[in-house]
């Protein structure tokens, strides 16, 4: 199905990272990042099955004078978000006033986060930092979520940070969903739940290969992948907007018909993650480990890391270096998938969908 939006964005966005990698070649000089993400802790309160942030143990973390300092120079390139994940983020005392913190610096602001930690004197104190957006975790109805969350009030919690978030009027409250074959048959009560919270964004992602989910027992099935596709086809349409996650880069034969633009990528061009002790790398679900690791931005500055590191992804080099992506005839659409899901060789959709 020809989409003329999706080749329209298409061309634009080939021509930034063209772009981008030119002007870097030529003039030594380096488009900031637009979205920075801070790994800010690996605490957390549930105990989640399909868990990515237990992969790594930490014996320290990064001190708010530390991200403060690091915040200066985001805000020093202009930088235009800086949002927070973990672990659960709200288990950090000092994470609001970081964040206000970074507001005044003129950079925008969001929390992801399970929800548990907001009742009306925490959803006022979000507000009042001056959060653009908050991402609540929701996998299921009551029984289903609360399954999944290994705790019988994680459901209602989660239900009630929604509610008391949009009553606060902060401006972007989301809901995140990792499907799994135990909650692929509730996605249509879930819709509901949804549309009767007034929730405007929906981000929808499958199972990635770490942490917990290491094995392929919570991976979808082809025909359950098809069917995730299906439902997302037929029901983005109206007041919610549904997006399927970025470790799903390309959908095959889905893509247009769901996308109205491409989801590239944008790891070294556009975004990149502080890890918990400041370790940068491309993305939070990225094991912190050696290869994956640009430097520390407690002893280099961060543009010298950010100019001088991520080359794999700019050069895009693992569409030749891998035999499959170079013989494929959408490597210049899926540019070698997710890197996460490469870990667990479940990058391509092709053999993803069978």
């Amino acid at each position: 199905m020809f989409n003329l939006r999706y080749f329209f964005a298409e061309i634009r966005d080939q021509i930034f990272f063209d772009s981008f990698n030119n002007t870097l070649s030529r003039t030594g000089k380096i488009y900031p990042p637009y979205y920075v993400l801070w790994d800010c802790t690996r605490k957390c309160n549930l105990h989640c099955a399909h868990c990515g942030a237990t992969k790594e143990k930490y014996s320290e973390e990064l001190t708010e004078p530390q991200i403060k300092k690091i915040i200066d120079e985001l805000a020093e390139l202009r930088v235009g978000f800086f949002a927070v994940t973990g672990g659960e983020p709200l288990l950090r005392t000092d994470l609001l006033s970081i964040l206000s913190y970074a507001k005044t610096k003129g950079i925008d602001t969001g929390i992801a986060t399970n929800g548990f930690f907001i009742d009306a004197a925490m959803a006022s104190k979000i507000k009042e930092a001056g959060v653009s957006s908050v991402q609540i975790s929701l996998d299921g109805p009551e029984e289903t979520h609360n399954k999944i969350r290994g705790n019988s009030q994680s459901y209602q919690k989660a239900i009630n940070a929604i509610k008391l978030l949009k009553e606060r009027n902060v401006p972007i409250v989301s809901v995140a969903t990792t499907v799994t074959p135990g909650n692929i048959n509730e996605l249509e009560k879930l819709l509901k739940i949804l549309l009767e919270l007034n929730v405007r964004l929906w981000r929808i992602t499958v199972v990635m290969p770490i942490g917990r989910a290491q094995t392929k027992k919570l991976l979808l099935a082809p025909a359950e992948l098809k069917k995730l596709f299906e439902f997302v086809k037929s029901s983005n349409k109206g007041k919610l907007i549904i997006k399927i996650g970025e470790n799903l880069p390309f959908l095959a034969e889905y893509e247009t018909r769901i996308r109205s633009e491409p989801l590239v990528c944008t790891i070294g061009f556009t975004a990149c993650c502080i890890g918990v002790d400041g370790n940068v790398r491309g993305c939070p679900e990225q094991p912190d480990i050696p290869k994956y690791r640009e430097g520390s931005a407690i002893e280099k500055p961060f543009l010298e890391i950010w100019k001088n590191g991520f080359r794999r992804y700019r050069s895009r080099s693992i569409i030749e270096a891998d035999p499959k992506c170079a013989a494929c005839k959408s490597k210049y659409s899926c540019f070698g998938g997710c890197w996460v899901m490469r870990e667990g060789n479940m990058h391509c959709i092709y053999e993803l969908l069978k």
